[in-house]
């Protein structure tokens, strides 16, 4: 069996997965989201495997998952690579009489996404930090601003 006639399948075995941890099931739009992501990453591994360039933008769809991914408390670095590379058992379980050869090239594919998945989620949390410390900077000029009216109106704070 080619892997075109098992992408989606594997794509929609990887879209559940992503979603199980969760006790409520999303909404719509998060599912769609993860459904988008995990298509063009399977569309690219496919392409991958036949050794031809793929036109699908591998970095943007690997970007979008690890965005979501870096957003969750619940994963660490560690847990939302191995999103990715949770891939390799769930090719297997789609079809379990892959040849070796097919296991080697999907496995191969599903590594270099995963190195690209380690640099995009970490560049997501660096934009969460800058984010968070922002948030911090700006709340430190609000009290310092409450406290010059304070000082201008009232006079000096008390001790």
């Amino acid at each position: 069996m080619k892997l075109k006639n098992r992408k989606d399948k594997i794509a929609t075995a990887w879209k559940e997965a992503l979603l199980s941890g969760y006790a409520v099931k999303p909404m719509v739009e998060i599912e769609e989201y993860i459904e988008s992501c995990t298509k063009r990453i399977m569309d690219y591994i496919d392409s991958f495997c036949k050794g031809e360039n793929s036109n699908v933008d591998i970095v943007e769809a690997v970007d979008d998952l690890m965005r979501y991914l870096a957003t969750d408390s619940k994963l660490g670095p560690g847990d939302s690579i191995r999103q990715i590379l949770y891939l390799k058992n769930i090719a297997l379980k789609v079809d379990p009489k892959m040849s070796i050869d097919e296991f080697v090239r999907f496995s191969n594919a599903v590594d270099e996404v995963a190195c690209l998945a380690f640099n995009k989620y970490m560049e997501a949390k660096e934009h969460i930090y800058l984010l968070r410390v922002k948030e911090k900077e700006g709340l430190i000029d609000m009290l310092r601003k409450a406290m010059s009216y304070y000082e201008k109106y009232y006079g000096e704070l008390p001790e």
